[in-house]
């Protein structure tokens, strides 16, 4: 069954217009950009995801999967037959892939494919997610996987500049096939807890995808994936989809128990599993961390290996690079993009947030589909993605506060004081709404209103709260119809650190 959505354009943020029956899921456009938060269950996100987005996975398999990626129905089913011989998956997975087949049934979508003359099933949407693990069975394969070039800076690299002063800034460029229905099939995908000891996070992919084939969590980690190189046939089984895998160590709270989150998580959950091709796995995180990143090179029978700076030409200070070519588990092969990267690192090995993006520039490539840019410490998310004839280097990027897209999936942060209260009436709203805040005990606050972006549409300045409760107005005359956020800062009492809360007003005329 055809479905038409129709998008209502309203500035940078825009909201569906068309009646979403599921209360727990949903799809938006940020500048333009697909984006769908989901904050259930695995089964649940996964039946939320099919239902809103069927048309369009059905879409990418038929039209794009099975004939691009695996080479038409023939080599398919014989994909299907490895999948079947030679992989494992977490439950969770396949909860997921079940929910989402269930999901686009549920909205009249049919699963049949002409081109396989078959129904799909929940295996082929963990085989969509498992292409880089299968470009090592067959030659046909082989350049099926994302290409891309990272850079994370921080430390020396970051200290003279006053915006970071030290801090991580990380950029990613995801090179894959420039085929104009993937272009079209980008997702930002905003993931809330899906079971216990899980934290929110967010995945840059594709129509249909689950895995972190590019992502980062609520704790500031970020991990990319590029293809390495040595390709082999592979040896053995209980193949893991390295996306997968990625995703545990980022969905995780502390995936190796070791007590905190750091980027040394998404490294062991990737090496905790065998894997089927070859790998360059890029994770970094706050400056804080001993060290802030580090690549895994890893491959299914050359065993893996932890590059750090500590490797580095002397030249290229607190940057860290990886492209698609191993440069420690086996000696360094010339790779033109790496070398335009050293090139500028030899000119200067200094970086800022906007020269750490431009430098990645030098790398692009025509099949550049997402860069993608992350300052944990600034909460701050710079991505563009490429249009028909525009790889995405070449495009202005957009810039997003990272809270805001983690309250779609959970109004409230990590660190609240459970015992301030805030409400908001009417929300939606038309013209006008109220705050309204209630403590046990006087408070400081700082209160404000701001949309998508981070930009303060409203501040109502420090306000303290001696008689237990504060009651705002926020009259909304002047604003587009769409999500806005209110926050409050407030320090905690034991550990003086600044908390924080924050609570989406629903615009709507």
């Amino acid at each position: 069954m055809k479905k038409l959505m129709l998008i209502l354009v309203l500035g940078l943020f825009t909201l569906n217009s068309f009646s979403n029956p599921i209360i727990s899921a949903d799809t938006l456009r940020i500048d333009g950009k697909l984006v769908l938060w989901l904050r259930a269950n695995h089964y649940e996100n996964g039946f939320n995801y099919g239902y809103l987005l069927g048309e369009r996975i059905m879409d990418m398999f038929e039209n794009y999967m099975i004939g691009n990626t695996f080479g038409g129905a023939a080599s398919y089913n014989i994909a299907r037959q490895i999948f079947d011989d030679k992989f494992i998956v977490d439950d969770k997975y396949v909860e997921i892939a079940q929910g989402m087949i269930e999901g686009i049934d549920a909205a009249g979508i049919s699963l049949f494919s002409p081109t396989l003359n078959d129904y799909l099933n929940y295996k082929d949407v963990l085989i969509a997610n498992s292409v880089p693990d299968f470009t090592a069975f067959s030659e046909a394969w082989n350049d099926k996987g994302p290409g891309c070039s990272d850079m994370a800076s921080w430390g020396d690299a970051t200290l003279n500049d006053p915006g970071l002063s030290g801090e991580t800034v990380i950029c990613r460029n995801l090179d894959w096939d420039n085929d104009p229905l993937l272009i079209e099939s980008a997702l930002i995908i905003i993931w809330a807890p899906g079971g216990p000891d899980e934290q929110k996070w967010v995945s840059f992919g594709f129509t249909g995808l689950i895995g972190a084939l590019s992502g980062f969590n609520e704790s500031g980690i970020t991990t990319f994936q590029n293809m390495g190189n040595y390709y082999s046939i592979p040896v053995g089984g209980s193949f893991y989809p390295v996306n997968l895998a990625q995703r545990n160590g980022l969905e995780m709270e502390d995936y190796n128990g070791d007590g905190i989150c750091s980027p040394r998580d998404v490294t062991d959950a990737v090496r905790a599993h065998n894997v089927a091709s070859t790998y360059i796995i890029n994770t970094a995180g706050p400056a804080y961390f001993d060290p802030p990143a580090e690549v895994l090179e890893i491959h299914n029978s050359l065993g893996d290996t932890i590059r750090t700076v500590s490797q580095n030409p002397e030249y290229f200070g607190d940057n860290l690079v990886s492209t698609n070519h191993f440069r420690l588990l086996k000696p360094p092969t010339y790779c033109y993009r790496y070398k335009r990267i050293s090139d500028s690192l030899e000119t200067s090995n200094q970086m800022s947030v906007i020269r750490n993006w431009n430098v990645m520039k030098t790398a692009g490539v025509s099949t550049n589909l997402q860069t993608i840019q992350y300052i944990p410490s600034q909460h701050i998310l710079r991505f563009s993605f490429a249009e028909i004839g525009t790889p995405a280097y070449l495009i202005e990027p957009t810039e997003v506060f990272t809270d805001n897209l983690f309250s779609l999936v959970g109004i409230e942060g990590k660190k609240n004081n459970e015992g301030i209260k805030v409400s908001i009436n009417p929300n939606p709203c038309g013209n006008q709404t109220r705050v309204f805040i209630e403590s046990p005990d006087p408070v400081n606050l700082n209160c404000s209103i701001s949309d998508i972006n981070g930009r303060t549409l409203q501040d109502f300045g420090k306000l303290y709260l001696t008689d237990k409760n504060i009651d705002l107005e926020w009259f909304t005359g002047q604003v587009p119809s769409g999500i806005y956020f209110f926050y409050i800062e407030y320090p905690d009492p034991i550990t003086k650190n600044t908390n924080h809360i924050v609570k989406k007003i629903v615009v709507s005329r």
